[in-house]
Formats: C-alpha cells, structure tokens, sequence
C-alpha cells in the first residue's frame, strides 16, 4: 500500500496530535468580513495569498452564488469545470478588478468552498451529514473518502489560518484516514493547501446535499 510521506504534509518531526474538535462561531471569522473591506482588499496591488483569494471568494459567492454553485458540482480538472470557471470568469468582472488569476489553482475553488459553507451551511450539523461513494472525479473520490473519517474535524480544519500550526494540527490528525484514501489513488502525494481545498470540498458537498434531504 502506498503511504503519504509525512513530509508532503509538512509534518516532519510531528507525531500525530490529540487536536480537540472545538465548537466555531460562525459569525467571527474571515468569511464575515464587510464588504468595503473585501472590495478594498481586492483593489489593493498588494493583496495576494490568503487575503486576496478569500476576498475574491466572498465577493464571488455573495454576487454569483449560483455560477459558483454550478463550478462546485463539477468534477476537478475536467473539460465540465473549465466551462463553469470560464463562465463564472466571464461574469465575475465585479470580482477581479485587475483580471488577476484564473480557476486552475487549487485554492481558488477550496476557498470558494470554504465561502460557501461559511456563509451558508455553517449552522448545519456536521455529525448528521454524510459523503457520497459515487464521485466521479479521482479527487473528489478521494476527499470524500478521507472527510467521512470526521467531518468535524473537516470544519474545525477549514477554520484555521492556511499554513498555521493549527492547520498541521487539524490535517495531522486526518492523517491515518488521508493516508488509507491516497492508497486508493493514483497521486504521488499532497500538499496541505491541496488537501485543505479538497476536504473544503467535500464538506460542502456534504452539506449542500443535507440542505435537500
């Protein structure tokens, strides 16, 4: 059986952590930000990273929740994904001002995501939800594979700063069930951005699913 190389989660010298699942508050985080802060953060020539790709996803979901939608229901990397990105692009001129990236990175759509559920599904109750087995997507596959684990851990993990040691924590912990699903893959490894957008992913799914049961 393959096995994730610690270090592709940058977890080198960690063992794995005893991280208690901890109660958020959905209304103190970065996804409940004004808007005149999310605008001038995109205005501004020097945002970038973490700043830049959350602003650019709450104004997303807040001005195209249904362009977003449609790209989260498709399969990564497949021609279905290209067409919603370059349809929500072509609609989202509000949202880049200066034209600044595209869909192909992982993070912009596991931060759309993370908006989505955020802002909308943050109340839900994560114990009661569930993934599915039938994604077609390699990557979908194997994020609802390693979410079913704990989905509260999933939410606990989307909360934290991207590359903070709260984050490691939160992944290391995933990592026995991460490790069983990546074997079930043909990926090499991940890094944690990749894993944080994919799991992102699959909890919204989920409760986007659990909206409609």
């Amino acid at each position: 059986m393959m096995s994730m190389k610690l270090a592709t989660f940058g977890m080198v010298g960690l063992s794995l952590l005893a991280t208690p699942v901890v109660a958020m508050n959905a209304a103190s985080g970065w996804w409940n930000v004004s808007d005149t802060v999310v605008n001038r953060t995109l205005k501004r020539k020097d945002s970038e990273g973490a700043e830049f790709t959350r602003a650019y996803a709450l104004c997303t979901i807040k001005r195209y929740r249904k362009g977003t939608e449609a790209l989260l229901a498709t399969p990564r990397d497949s021609e279905a994904a290209r067409a919603a990105g370059r349809s929500l692009q072509g609609m989202n001129f509000h949202c880049m001002p200066e034209g600044a990236f595209t869909f192909d990175g992982q993070s912009i759509r596991g931060n759309l995501a993370e908006a989505m559920f955020w802002q909308h599904y943050a109340d839900v109750d994560v114990i009661s939800l569930s993934v599915r087995t039938d994604e077609v997507g390699q990557k979908e596959s194997f994020a609802d594979c390693s979410a079913d684990a704990d989905l509260a851990t999933v939410r606990t993990l989307i909360a934290t700063e991207p590359g903070s040691a709260d984050e490691t924590a939160q992944l290391n912990s995933l990592m026995p069930r991460l490790n069983e699903c990546l074997a079930k893959t043909s990926f090499r490894g991940m890094d944690n951005a990749s894993a944080r957008a994919l799991l992102a992913e699959a909890l919204y799914r989920a409760a986007k699913r659990g909206e409609r049961s």
